[in-house]
């Protein structure tokens, strides 16, 4: 009925039957409940071993001023020794790596808030993050206080087993701390709906209530002002005879009651025959066929409009176009791999115009250099195979040269084979289900296996292309230093020939 401070007179009852029945005797003896007398609490608190559940008991007597005695009781079970089975270290573990999570995520916050500073909370999504971060954060400061709280409890407990120990703060703060969870466990549901866009069909009610918001806000007003209205009215005619009236708040709560379809239709005709019915049935007309009616024809007007322009465009993160870009950059990298192991292979076959079954440097370079190759390719390719550096391919050289590209060119025909099959079964797929709503999660992990397996397999490919390039870099530095060199000689040899020539001159002057 009232809210008291926590002032007054304690008598703290012994655990011995006769000693308790004493105690109160006294106090009623001695008139310690008197007119002056607004509340007596009884605080207890009970364990069970079996269950590890300790019950915190609040029974109140409340003695208005007009008398009599209006009981109550409060009574909260909570689990204060927290780690005793092999179930409850479980979840220890579970807390510890939450922790760890709770860490990281508050520092890649901080370094997104330090990069984006106060734009950061413009976005709802961020806002929500901050918020479950500092719920989690509070969670965590009170699991490490409740537990030792609760050891220094049993501590003095078990010193003096006949003293009273109050758990009634902790148990308080327990129902509290399960709260914030639960809200915070909602919080982290809601987060779903940041990635529904992978789909069209689960960004319909994201949409459509984000677009008839402003409707439903207008709505709103309109109905809490009729809403009011037979709250306020119902509070003042029923009040005094129904239960479910007797003050305004239950008088709303009753309101809603009745939308739902639970109301108490004799005691309204029981208080009052006239205005009861009439009361009843306006309100049953203008709220529930009226006003919830405007509701659900906003929603739905909303939602047919959503599903027209989501059938008309593509989802921020389309899974399809994905797949096929992924699937032409492999194609790609597959195609002009085999076109310049066939030019090679070529090579090898009509550089030979002197039918010596060997290939000179020069025979090789020019036959690639009309196909469009440069010279660092040329001289990394064909070094690499000269294994004597006498810058000419005999017949065991051209074999392995021959060899390593017909092995390179049948790991990419398996390569672009397992591509064409992948298509083909995904297409075939398609054409099955007749679907225009994006791509399954089974399907995208499929391809995305397939197209790594294929990305692998030419991995060893790609790094030998990277081997090559590097030695033609390497080759081209000693090409350009030995070029240097070797017109540094001639620059020399010039200038002696021509000192040589002014001496001869001076001499047959002379």
């Amino acid at each position: 009925m009232n809210y008291y401070d926590g002032s007054g007179y304690v008598m703290e009852l012994s655990q011995e039957r006769e000693e308790t029945q004493a105690r109160i005797q006294y106090l009623f003896d001695n008139l310690w409940i008197d007119r002056a007398t607004r509340a007596v609490f009884i605080d207890f608190t009970v364990y069970n071993a079996n269950i590890n559940l300790f019950c915190q008991i609040k029974i109140v007597f409340e003695l208005p001023a007009t008398g009599g005695v209006v009981p109550s009781y409060i009574m909260r079970p909570v689990k204060l020794i927290r780690y005793v089975t092999t179930f409850d270290y479980f979840i220890l573990v579970c807390e510890i790596v939450l922790c760890v999570f709770v860490l990281y995520y508050i520092i890649e916050e901080a370094i997104e808030i330090q990069k984006h500073k106060l734009s950061y909370f413009k976005a709802f999504w961020n806002i929500l993050d901050v918020v479950i971060l500092a719920i989690a954060v509070v969670c965590i400061v009170f699991n490490i206080y409740r537990q030792e709280k609760v050891s220094n409890m049993l501590e003095k407990l078990l010193e003096n087993d006949n003293q009273f120990i109050d758990f009634d703060l902790l148990a308080y703060w327990q129902e509290l701390f399960n709260n914030a969870v639960g809200f915070m466990s909602f919080l982290a549901w809601i987060k779903v709906f940041k990635y529904v866009s992978f789909n069209k069909t689960m960004t319909q009610l994201s949409l459509t209530l984000s677009r008839c918001a402003k409707d439903v806000v207008g709505f709103a007003i309109m109905f809490f002002i009729v809403f009011l209205a037979y709250a306020q009215l119902g509070y003042l005619i029923f009040g005094t005879q129904v239960q479910d009236f007797s003050t305004f708040s239950f008088a709303i709560f009753t309101l809603f009651r009745i939308i739902l379809g639970d109301f108490d239709f004799e005691s309204l005709e029981a208080a009052n025959r006239v205005l009861g019915p009439i009361f009843f049935l306006t309100y049953v007309f203008f709220v529930f066929f009226v006003l919830l009616n405007m509701f659900i024809a906003i929603i739905n007007d909303t939602y047919g409009e959503i599903k027209s322009e989501i059938a008309n465009q593509k989802s921020d993160i389309e899974l399809g176009s994905f797949f096929k870009k992924g699937y032409n950059r492999v194609l790609d990298k597959l195609n002009i791999r085999r076109a310049q192991i066939i030019d090679i292979q070529k090579a090898i076959t009509t550089a030979d115009l002197n039918q010596d079954n060997i290939i000179d440097f020069i025979e090789f370079r020019n036959n690639l250099r009309a196909k469009g190759y440069g010279d660092i390719e040329i001289e990394a390719l064909f070094s690499k195979y000269d294994l004597d550096g006498d810058r000419c391919l005999n017949e065991t050289e051209q074999k392995n040269m021959f060899k390593d590209l017909s092995e390179q060119n049948d790991e990419l025909k398996e390569a672009y084979m397992a591509l064409e099959q992948a298509s083909e079964e995904k297409g075939n797929e398609e054409k099955k289900r007749k679907r225009t709503d994006g791509v399954l999660f089974e399907d995208y992990s499929n391809l995305s296996s397939r197209i790594d397996k294929m990305e692998t397999s030419i991995g060893s490919i790609v790094n030998k292309v990277d081997s090559v390039l590097n030695k033609l870099e390497n080759a081209e530095k000693n090409i350009r230093a030995q070029s240097g060199m070797e017109s540094e000689v001639r620059s020399k040899s010039n200038v002696s020939k021509k000192i040589d020539g002014l001496h001869s001159l001076t001499q047959s002057n002379c």
